[in-house]
C-alpha cells in the first residue's frame, strides 16, 4: 500500500515538474481584420471605429505539453472578455476575436496569459472615430 502511495506521488511531482519547464514564448502578437488559412490578414495597430471585428493573432512556441493560455481584452483599463485557449503543441497558432462597438473608440490591449496566471505578452492597438 505505502509502495503505491509513493510511487503515485512521485507520478504527481513528476507531471508538476513537467509542466512548470515549458518555458512558453509568444513569438507573434498581431491584431487584424480578419483570419484566413489559419493566418492574420490586415494586421494593424489602429482600426476605424466601423471595423465590427478586431482579432488577436497568437503564435506560441515552446510547448511541450498541452495547455492553455488565455486572451485578456481590455478597453480603457476594462476588460472587456476574457477568452481561453488550448495550446497543443510547439509552434502553435491560436486567435481570438472581439466584436467592438462604434462607440468605443480610444485605446485596447490584449494581454496573452498562461496557465499559471503569468503575463506572456501584452500588446495595444487604438480604436479611432471615423
Amino acid at each position: 500500500m505505502k509502495t503505491s502511495i509513493i510511487a503515485f506521488c512521485v507520478i504527481i511531482i513528476l507531471s508538476a515538474v513537467n509542466v512548470q519547464a515549458q518555458e512558453i514564448t509568444v513569438s507573434q502578437l498581431d491584431f487584424a481584420t480578419a483570419i484566413e488559412n489559419r493566418g492574420p490578414v490586415g494586421i494593424d495597430s489602429t482600426f476605424a471605429s466601423t471595423v465590427g471585428t478586431v482579432y488577436c493573432f497568437t503564435r506560441i512556441d515552446g510547448i511541450t505539453d498541452t495547455t492553455q493560455i488565455t486572451h485578456e481584452w481590455y478597453y480603457k483599463d476594462e476588460e472587456k472578455a476574457r477568452i481561453d485557449l488550448t495550446v497543443a503543441s510547439d509552434n502553435w497558432r491560436t486567435w481570438s476575436s472581439k466584436t467592438i462597438l462604434e462607440s468605443w473608440t480610444g485605446p485596447w490591449r490584449v494581454m496573452v496569459v498562461g496557465a499559471n496566471g503569468n503575463v506572456l505578452a501584452t500588446k495595444n492597438f487604438v480604436v479611432t472615430e471615423n
